[in-house]
């Protein structure tokens, strides 16, 4: 006898008749059992046993986004920038790439040298227009990246049902936003009251951090990603219920980690 799959609950408005590719997919995920790879996350987890509260990873958002822009930001630095003569004598070697100085030193020369100088104010001359600067020092090394922003507009509407079509998408996406679970007490007084328990790591870091999720959108699958802001207007159309009927809330997204050219290849896997 073959294990059913499991399967996740859909909150949404309805969108008859939209491509299917032009809905963004929301889900919380979990490491793999192997350690490495991220599988969808299903059915109820405990996040205090000290206050048996649970929550419930079956379910999937799914909204149609637009106004999306994907922000890669690559930190490459230029060390050697202060290896050439300019940043030891800046003044000098103004003047010398300028010609000022061959200038003043003539005027000096020319009064106080025999000979006027000659070979010195040609030597200074020669220095004109030339630099210090070389492909060297404007070398540039790459110091690391953060992770990749994606930013985008998320669309809610109610046709039939206020509750189940804009309601209960934006709320959980708002209960991924934020911390899953934070503790009431401090971590001595809930080690205290906890300790006899029996309840591990959980009497130390009794708080559990925001939930990670993957979007899918097109062909591409981003994973795993956390929500770092997430804005919607207050003032919006209601229903004679008080229920809001169209909702545009702002998302922006970001990848767990940096990236290399492998996840960008795994993104359309």
């Amino acid at each position: 006898m073959t294990a059913q799959t499991p399967t996740a609950k859909i909150l949404s408005s309805k969108w008859d008749g939209l491509n299917p590719n032009l809905i963004a997919k929301f889900y919380p995920v979990k490491r793999a059992d192997n350690g490495n790879d991220w599988v969808q996350s299903f059915g109820t987890r405990t996040l205090s046993a000290a206050d048996n509260f649970t929550v419930d990873d079956g379910y999937e958002v799914w909204t149609p986004i637009t106004d999306g822009s994907q922000e890669m930001t690559l930190n490459w630095t230029s060390p050697f920038e202060g290896a050439g003569a300019e940043s030891k004598v800046p003044t000098i070697s103004a003047m010398l790439q300028s010609g000022v100085l061959s200038a003043d030193v003539a005027a000096l020369v020319t009064k106080f040298s025999k000979d006027g100088g000659e070979d010195a104010i040609k030597l200074l001359r020669s220095a004109t227009g030339r630099t210090g600067i070389t492909k060297l020092n404007s070398t540039q090394v790459f110091s690391g990246m953060p992770p990749v922003k994606f930013s985008f507009t998320a669309h809610f509407r109610a046709l039939i049902d206020p509750k189940s079509e804009v309601r209960d998408p934006i709320t959980q996406l708002e209960q991924w936003a934020v911390p899953q679970y934070l503790a009431d007490q401090g971590v001595i007084a809930g080690a205290l009251q906890n300790g006899l328990k029996n309840l591990g790591l959980e009497t130390i870091f009794p708080s559990v951090s925001p939930q990670l999720l993957a979007m899918k959108y097109g062909d591409q699958t981003i994973l795993p990603i956390v929500i770092e802001s997430i804005s919607k207007p207050f003032t919006v159309p209601r229903s004679s219920k008080g229920e809001a009927i169209n909702v545009a809330v702002q998302l922006t997204v970001a990848t767990l980690t940096a990236i290399d050219r492998r996840d960008i290849a795994g993104f359309y896997g």
